[in-house]
């Protein structure tokens, strides 16, 4: 089956579960994958998996990210934006996924090097995971991925979350948006679900 139907396939069940591939992908590898060996899903629905590592080296580079360490919630989800977006640069070039659009979508003829949101999220969640795990978020918990979307009204979308631990809100760090390396958007779970996008999408020719 070609990965844009695989994909296609894999959102039209999920709606009609009413859970999300990405959280069903991440539950499957979350208790098993380590930085140094984990599951990198690309080119739609997870059609394609690598077997990941992420070196001491390279992983230094995501703890400079949280030096000094945030000073509140708010700066703690900029720096996880931040670190998204290292890391995705950093496997980047060892996967093809360095010329990742933003916003790629199910209506492109080739599905090579290309990540939706099912793989953002899923690739996102397990990074936000091991930063929990290495003590760098004071502020918040590791969430899992949410959907939202209906056939009837817009594209279904899935993304990463975190809770915030003091209010219980809960926040997306979303890595679709933006091509790859590019940090991730961060808003509410209840404004993303409105159909929120970011203002730098709206207006982009390279996607």
């Amino acid at each position: 089956m070609k990965s844009w139907m695989f994909a296609a396939a894999a959102i039209a069940l999920a709606g009609c579960a009413g859970d999300s591939p990405s959280r069903m992908l991440f539950d499957q590898h979350v208790t098993t994958a380590t930085r140094q060996n984990f599951v990198f899903c690309g080119e739609y629905g997870c059609h394609t998996r690598w077997d990941m590592t992420l070196t001491d080296a390279e992983w230094d580079r995501v703890r400079a990210v949280f030096e000094p360490p945030p000073r509140d919630a708010a700066e703690e989800r900029q720096r996880m934006a931040l670190a998204v977006g290292l890391i995705e640069r950093i496997i980047g070039p060892k996967t093809g996924t360095d010329i990742d659009k933003p916003g790629a979508t199910i209506l492109f003829a080739s599905t090579k090097g290309q990540l939706d949101c099912i793989d953002e999220a899923h690739n996102t969640a397990l990074y936000l995971t091991f930063m929990q795990r290495d003590g760098l978020f004071k502020w918040h918990t590791v969430g899992e991925p949410i959907i939202r979307g209906h056939v009837i009204d817009r594209w279904f979308h899935n993304t990463a979350t975190v809770i915030e631990t003091a209010t219980g809100t809960q926040w997306v760090i979303d890595s679709w948006f933006g091509a790859n390396g590019e940090p991730a958007d961060v808003t509410t779970a209840k404004i993303w679900e409105s159909g929120w996008e970011p203002e730098k999408y709206k207006t982009r020719t390279d996607r």
